[in-house]
């Protein structure tokens, strides 16, 4: 259960890494002070683009998380999806009344959809019909149909 949560944690700190990462990359190449939670600040299509790598690393966090912690699945993604949904909301709360809504609220969005793509990928398989035809089939016992009745 440790690792469940050490799991979850450690997959927060790879989201909120490659985000700050990201931002601090697009600073840098435009010359502005660095807006760590901001989007209107950035011009063109930027917001769009650090909406999208937001999403892209809660997916990358979540396969860690979900990778490392596979013991206890529920525990894991529970522990993750609360911690992500509490630092998105964070930014929505921050950002409320001072620019649009509309990127923060996407990021949430797409965040909690990589959550949902990384649980998918990582849940354990099960067998399709495509999977069944390259299996060999053990043969079967022919039926005793001439046989005689005792």
């Amino acid at each position: 259960m440790k690792k469940a949560f050490i799991g979850s944690l450690v997959g927060l700190a790879i989201v909120i890494a490659f985000d700050s990462f990201a931002r601090v990359i697009i600073s840098i190449y435009m010359g502005l002070d660095l807006p760590m939670i901001s989007y209107s600040e950035y011009d063109g299509i930027w917001p769009f683009l650090i909406t999208f790598i937001g999403g892209f690393s809660a997916f990358f966090g979540a396969m860690f998380s979900l990778t490392y912690g596979r013991t206890h699945r529920w525990v894991n993604v529970l522990s993750y999806l609360t911690l992500m949904i509490l630092l998105r909301y964070g930014q929505i709360y921050l950002l409320t009344g001072k620019e649009s809504l509309f990127y923060p609220i996407t990021t949430l969005v797409l965040s909690l959809g990589g959550i949902l793509i990384a649980w998918q990928l990582t849940s354990k398989n099960k067998p399709t019909s495509s999977d069944s035809t390259f299996q060999q089939d053990e043969p079967e016992e022919d039926p005793l149909y001439h046989e005689p009745e005792s």
